[in-house]
């Protein structure tokens, strides 16, 4: 049996999308790709996200956009399968953990909530997740290299993401954090590979220097 198949009867993706507008869209990458290039990056990553999660059985993919009068561009960029939601509360803890209930009550469980940063998704992700979750741990963290999270998978409740402090989700301490929430919760977190995402300046040096970079991406980064 497969990870997917007994790890949940309906795991669902939960993408944390930001602004697709011009000037809105990866400022720290401006000096480098300009706004244009930004706002075309921002959109190229969160579709390649989105269709990452409905390729995973069963295909249920709740995009969290903010802002909240997002949803007409985005439906240029996200699959009419994917439910948009507009995000909510004030502070990244309270938006995350709000649609994170969202999707547990519309019947997902487990969720993996990703945010849109990386060049690739590859199928292992989700099977390194799902699997950290069947064999019983509260959480499978996937960390960012320079500091935050592309990922985080949860089995069944928020309860482990309200406690996490504002400073969690962008910061070097973040993995720290993650395992100390968990353990307060007397559970374990599983720990996916260390990912570099596309955020600042050295990402695209080093994408533009991988030799498995796609023509897609490079269109945008070379230009």
């Amino acid at each position: 049996m497969s990870l997917l198949a007994r790890s949940a009867p309906l795991p669902g993706v939960l993408v944390m999308a930001r602004a697709l507008r011009v000037h809105a869209a990866r400022p720290a990458l401006e000096p480098v790709l300009g706004p244009e290039r930004c706002a075309a990056l921002e959109r190229l990553l969160l579709g390649r996200a989105v269709r990452w999660g409905l390729e995973l059985p069963p295909g249920r993919v709740i995009v969290a956009h903010d802002p909240a009068d997002s949803e007409p561009a985005l439906r240029t960029v996200v699959a009419d399968e994917a439910e948009l939601l507009a995000q909510r509360g004030d502070g990244v803890t309270a938006r995350v953990t709000a649609a994170c209930a969202h999707a547990f009550d519309s019947g997902s469980a487990p969720v993996l909530i990703i945010w849109p940063d990386l060049p690739r998704w590859r199928r292992e992700l989700a099977l390194g997740a799902l699997g950290d979750l069947a064999d019983g741990c509260a959480v499978s963290v996937g960390p960012v290299f320079d500091g935050g999270f592309y990922l985080l998978a949860l089995p069944g409740s928020v309860s482990w993401l309200a406690t996490l402090p504002e400073c969690t989700w962008a910061g070097h301490e973040a993995m720290g954090l993650a395992i100390a929430a968990a353990r307060d919760l007397r559970g374990e977190a599983g720990m996916l590979r260390a990912e570099r995402a596309l955020r600042r300046p050295d990402d695209v040096r080093a994408a533009l220097a991988d030799p498995l970079l796609d023509a897609e991406l490079a269109a945008i980064l070379r230009r």
